[in-house]
């Protein structure tokens, strides 16, 4: 009978949260395109939510929902903190809509998803958190391009934002390149691909291995489940949007489709000890770009790449963003 009661008192104690679930958002003046909001909701509603948005070339279910095991991920994390906790998809990636241009020649169309559609979409996310939800605290966590239009709807928006997390950050660099490629709509790469990009081995020194072995086993054959695949490319391509790669590039001169001055919450820089985008050196500048932040943290976390999240330092960065939150919380909003 004792051990029954601990049990149900620890159960109690650390309350599970549910399981994934998606939810489409109709895109006013669309032809019926839709975008995927995957959400975790903890065990008793808080009126708290906190809305993850992915980089450049990999949505929700292989970033912030990647599931390491059952119930294993940064959203369900997120939710046995209390938070309903969402992953937005934006178009083109996941489970959201794939526009018309993925579907054609890359050279017919401009890149698709730039940072200020990109930020609309977050909008829409945020208007049914509000409004279907009944979030009245809400908090961004972005990741690499993501931190683009995280921070134009935050510039936009900041009323509506109790604190923003920027993990891997995309910062100026003094040797950026001016010259602008040709992005086209889309780009292109295998999973194996993408997964041994994931390796970051340059990075490291050769005896350090830092994905999670659910990584190195389940994300590859995720990952080609979750972009298309179009029967004029070769066997295992997946299409890829291209306009976070002009986005970053233009980051990368110091163009920002915002005014960091008009961000008027909390900022949290975050990135791994051997990120390749962003270090102390250039996190702290671009930090104090934003000037009207009440509460600016930076961080780095020893052994972590750019995708820290998929690593076995993500527990740090899970706590240590949790830890911000709080923070941000405790300053009134």
């Amino acid at each position: 009978m004792l051990v029954s009661m601990l049990l149900t008192l620890a159960a109690s104690a650390n309350p599970q949260p549910a399981a994934l679930e998606t939810t489409l958002l109709d895109i006013p003046g669309t032809r019926g395109e839709l975008l995927a909001l995957h959400c975790v909701s903890p065990e008793k509603g808080s009126g708290k939510a906190i809305l993850f948005i992915h980089g450049a070339s990999f949505p929700t279910r292989l970033a912030s929902g990647f599931e390491f095991a059952p119930g294993d991920s940064w959203l369900h994390a997120a939710a046995r903190h209390g938070y309903l906790a969402c992953g937005l998809d934006f178009l083109g990636f996941g489970d959201s809509s794939r526009p018309r241009a993925m579907q054609g020649d890359r050279n017919d169309a401009p890149p698709v998803m730039r940072g200020t559609q990109a930020s609309e979409q977050i909008a829409l996310a945020v208007d049914y958190l509000h409004a279907e939800r009944n979030i009245s605290t809400l908090h961004v966590v972005a990741h690499s391009w993501g931190t683009v239009p995280a921070a134009r709807f935050a510039a936009m928006h900041s009323g509506e934002l109790v604190s923003l997390t920027l993990f891997g950050p995309i910062v100026p660099i003094a040797s950026a390149s001016k010259e602008q490629d040709d992005y086209g709509a889309w780009w292109s790469i295998t999973a194996p691909e993408r997964l041994e990009q994931l390796h970051y081995k340059s990075m490291l020194p050769p005896d350090l291995h830092l994905l999670e072995p659910a990584v190195e086993q389940n994300w590859a054959a995720a990952f080609s489940k979750s972009a298309p695949h179009a029967p004029t490319d070769a066997a295992g391509v997946l299409r890829i949007p291209s306009g976070p790669s002009a986005d970053i590039h233009d980051a990368r001169l110091g163009i920002y489709p915002y005014r960091t001055a008009d961000v008027r919450v909390p900022v949290f820089v975050v990135y791994g000890s051997y990120d390749n985008i962003v270090n102390d050196q250039t996190a702290a500048p671009f930090l104090s770009r934003f000037v009207h932040s009440p509460l600016r943290w930076q961080l780095h976390i020893d052994d972590g790449t750019h995708v820290m999240h998929l690593e076995k330092a993500r527990r740090s960065l899970y706590e240590s963003v949790n830890a911000f939150v709080q923070a941000a919380e405790s300053m009134g909003h």
